[in-house]
């Protein structure tokens, strides 16, 4: 019987990644009231600019903030999202916090090793030199392998692989990796990125039961959207 969603990881796994994701929705715990906001450090300057300037008042703002920290929280589990769901390819492993390579997936023959971010703009400059220190380092500790710096949206909507020239330091074993590329070469399939996303509505649905499905003109809208993001 063919899987319900994805044909390169189990139907079981597959769920249990997408639940990482809504679980951040459903949290119970997460009370973003005024007194969270306030411990969390909210900017009364920031503040002023956008009551003044944007004419907002105060308790739009309050809105907006509690909407930002929900996104700063479920946002990161995206990520998540893709290193534990790649992590369950056959042949590959999410390594996911604190083995020794200090990198997120890996081949299981230890021929590939991927530092794996969700947008290109996750790591700045200081944090590219530790990335590829990092990747310099298991290329020596595993000299036939290959190590990737990962990442699954880039700016200008590409995917592609190319080698990883930093500040003028070259070497062909140190690369990058971006978009449905990424994907296909975990998977060894060209549309895996492209199935990850019509499955996702399914599988949540699956398991939150929502009564607000995606419109049809929506659905239009969503897929004028990945094309822009991974197919220019």
């Amino acid at each position: 019987m063919p899987n319900k969603y994805v044909d390169f990881v189990s139907d079981e796994h597959f769920l249990k990644c997408v639940k990482w994701v809504c679980d951040a929705y459903l949290d119970p715990s997460l009370k973003l009231d005024k007194a969270w906001l306030q411990r969390n450090g909210v900017d009364p300057f920031k503040m002023v600019f956008d009551m003044v300037v944007r004419n907002r008042d105060f308790n739009s703002l309050i809105e907006n903030e509690k909407t930002r920290q929900f996104d700063k929280k479920s946002g990161g589990r995206i990520g998540d999202f893709h290193q534990k769901l790649l992590g369950g390819v056959s042949g590959w492993t999410d390594l996911g916090v604190g083995d020794d390579s200090k990198v997120d997936l890996k081949k299981d023959d230890n021929t590939v090793f991927m530092e794996l971010k969700n947008k290109y703009n996750t790591v700045n400059s200081d944090s590219k030199d530790s990335v590829r220190r990092k990747l310099k380092k298991i290329t020596e500790v595993h000299p036939g392998s290959t190590a990737y710096w990962a990442y699954v949206i880039e700016k200008d909507g590409t995917s592609g692989e190319s080698e990883w020239v930093h500040l003028g330091d070259n070497d062909p074993k140190i690369r990058k990796i971006w978009g449905s590329k990424l994907y296909e070469m975990i998977t060894g399939k060209e549309d895996a990125l492209e199935k990850t996303w019509v499955a996702l509505p399914v599988a949540i649905n699956d398991l939150i039961s929502t009564t607000s499905p995606i419109s049809s003109a929506d659905v239009v809208e969503l897929n004028e959207w990945f094309k822009d993001a991974f197919e220019k």
